[in-house]
């Protein structure tokens, strides 16, 4: 029976009696942000959907296992990134014990985003968020580019929420700096 909610929680239960079209909305709903999340790791759009769709697919194979109480973002950005690492460690390994095989180090895939590119200030508000410290400027975009809670990084991330304030609270005087010229307002 196909049931018309936007619960997640009970897209889990859902998902564990086997229904397909709960599994489909949370597909749909996460697989765009996920993939984006490993592209930030990864810089390869192919590499990231796969790995994405590895996570999905062992969502749906061990469907009957889930657990509706925990928090389904959390887990599926812990487990996105910890099959990006594996991945990258693989590529460590592939690159320091075979050199030689040029076709197993693909080249990273760019993508290019196209914001009005005469915007001064957007060109600048790139540039600011770039020049954030690399693990600040992680948190920075878990939360505002993916709509992480602090909560949820400190869970995808092993980490203390106390540091994920802490990283925020760097990642916003960084880009108050760069950006007071402007008078805008970062909170």
């Amino acid at each position: 029976m196909i049931k018309y909610h936007d619960n997640i929680e009970l897209w889990i239960e859902d998902i564990r009696e086997g229904d397909k079209y709960a599994f489909e909305k949370l597909y749909l709903k996460f697989y765009s942000p996920l993939c984006k999340f490993a592209w930030r790791f990864l810089r390869s759009s192919h590499i990231s959907e796969e790995l994405v769709q590895d996570v999905f697919l062992n969502i749906w194979e061990s469907r009957a296992s889930l657990d509706p109480d925990k928090n389904i973002t959390s887990f599926l950005y812990k487990d996105v990134r910890n099959k990006v690492l594996n991945h990258l460690k693989h590529q460590n390994i592939v690159k320091e014990y075979n050199p030689e095989i040029e076709w197993l180090n693909p080249a990273a895939v760019t993508q290019l985003h196209d914001f009005d590119g005469n915007d001064v200030f957007i060109k600048n508000v790139k540039k600011a968020i770039e020049n954030i410290p690399e693990y600040a400027r992680q948190i920075y975009k878990l939360n505002r580019k993916d709509g992480l809670t602090y909560r949820e990084i400190s869970e995808v991330l092993d980490i203390s929420p106390k540091t994920v304030e802490a990283q925020m609270s760097k990642a916003l005087k960084s880009l108050r700096r760069d950006l007071f010229q402007y008078g805008t307002k970062i909170v």
